[in-house]
């Protein structure tokens, strides 16, 4: 029996959580890039290149993680992973400031309507926030930017940290692929 084998983009700002996610849920030793920041960026240690995990979904499907630096100057290493994708979720660090201009890089540059492919936003970091109002206000802005790009994506908190909330957004992403999968059916038969 062949295995189909799936692609997952986790994509982020520093400290985003992206080799945590892969770290958790990931059935193999992780492949990791993380470097020595020469900065402070709030960590020791920041990817500068593709993190690399991989989980069976099932008995003849396995799901590539592929973790990807945010920032556009890492668009070759978007471009290494970019086809073919089953998903991109794209991790954002709630803080007092979203860095728009690096989301809608991300969004731009994989423009997930075009290219057919379900996005989810993760929120990290939420429970660091003083107030629920916090964490909504800082959802607005990632909604402006969605909208600014004309993408519709759920925005879920996540705990790269935990498995059971690693593993929800991966059925999240199922149940996108099915709903997808649907609507491009029914789109067929319509014209």
């Amino acid at each position: 029996m062949t295995k189909i084998y799936q692609k997952l983009a986790i994509v982020g700002e520093v400290g985003a959580g992206k080799t945590q996610f892969i770290r958790t849920i990931s059935e193999i030793s992780p492949f990791a890039t993380e470097a020595k920041s020469s900065v402070d960026i709030g960590k020791e240690f920041t990817t500068v290149g593709i993190d690399y995990g991989r989980l069976t979904l099932s008995e003849d499907i396995a799901l590539g993680l592929y973790g990807l630096p945010g920032q556009k100057r890492f668009q070759l290493l978007w471009d290494m992973v970019k086809k073919g994708l089953w998903g991109l979720l794209v991790l954002v660090k709630f803080n007092d400031e979203l860095n728009v201009k690096a989301l809608d890089d991300v969004l731009d540059h994989f423009d997930p309507t075009k290219n057919q492919i379900p996005l989810v936003i993760g929120l990290t970091h939420s429970d660091l926030a003083d107030t629920a109002g916090d964490v909504d206000l800082f959802i607005d802005v990632v909604n402006y930017a969605l909208d600014q790009n004309n993408i519709h994506a759920p925005i879920v908190s996540l705990d790269p940290r935990e498995v059971e909330s690693s593993l929800m957004i991966l059925q999240l992403f199922d149940a996108l692929d099915h709903s997808m999968g649907i609507a491009m059916e029914e789109h067929r038969s319509v014209v």
